[in-house]
């Protein structure tokens, strides 16, 4: 099968020793540079001449405001093409192809790691016969593949960023206050750093973090709603009004908006 993928951000690179044992593939990226490095990395073809971008299969991990211009650029130069937007139905790029799917990763992708694709969990929606080709390179990775309605689309990448994206603002935010509260390790042998920050204090800081994010989510898993605890559950204003107070601006108005939706019954 011969393959281009197009695209060399970090998707693209998580992908792409996956698609070299699928096929023959060539990499084509509006940076050439970017697409000779993950060519050379996985021992694959850069492509630097847009019209020799055509082949059996499209590989497209680019971004969501990319695609559709990429579907035109390269219009009827497949005959089947995958994209990995979880926003958009796989019909954005039926320009390119004659059979179109998605095949969406349920995770973050933050670095070029093919290991974090190992047994995660995707999704496709498409033609049956991109569905084939998705299911062969699921097999491969492997993948644990789910179909979705294509028209539910933008509700199910609601989701993913709610539940990635979002979650791990919050994480970042959480840990930040307790670096402000100058949570140190029990012993602490360490030097301070450049910044006048101790190495066991940033390991407290990821420690606590990591402990209440793990509760949390084993206590979602085990009883649902009814996991929620906290000042807005039991509507306590004053713990809310002191803790939103101490936040900057924009965090006072998300704390406050958050404890609101859930004193409503909202969530």
């Amino acid at each position: 099968m011969d393959i281009v993928l197009i695209g060399a951000g970090r998707v693209a690179g998580a992908f792409a020793p996956f698609l070299m044992k699928l096929g023959s593939l060539r990499i084509w990226n509006r940076t050439f540079e970017n697409a000779n490095i993950l060519a050379k990395k996985v021992g694959a073809v850069a492509i630097s001449d847009p019209s020799q971008v055509k082949g059996d299969l499209a590989f497209v991990a680019v971004s969501d405001k990319a695609l559709k211009d990429v579907a035109e650029q390269f219009s009827q130069s497949f005959t089947a093409a995958l994209h990995t937007s979880g926003f958009h139905p796989s019909s954005v790029i039926q320009p390119m192809a004659k059979y179109v799917g998605s095949l969406h990763p349920w995770l973050p992708v933050p670095e070029q790691d093919h290991t974090l694709l190992v047994n995660a969990l995707a999704t496709f929606e498409g033609d049956n016969e991109a569905e084939q080709v998705a299911m062969e390179l699921a097999k491969i990775v492997p993948l644990r593949l789910h179909k979705i309605d294509s028209q539910k689309k933008v509700i199910y990448h609601t989701a993913a960023v709610m539940l990635s994206n979002y979650v791990d603002v919050l994480m970042i935010k959480g840990g930040e206050l307790l670096k402000e509260t100058g949570i140190t390790a029990a012993y602490d042998h360490a030097d301070a750093n450049d910044e006048g920050v101790s190495s066991s204090e940033l390991e407290a800081q990821e420690l606590f973090v990591k402990e209440i994010v793990e509760a949390t989510l084993k206590n979602y898993l085990k009883l649902g709603k009814d996991s929620l605890t906290g000042p807005a559950v039991r509507k306590d204003m004053e713990v809310i009004d002191a803790e939103a107070s101490a936040l900057s601006e924009k965090w006072s108005l998300v704390y406050r908006l958050l404890a609101e939706i859930i004193m409503e019954g909202g969530i």
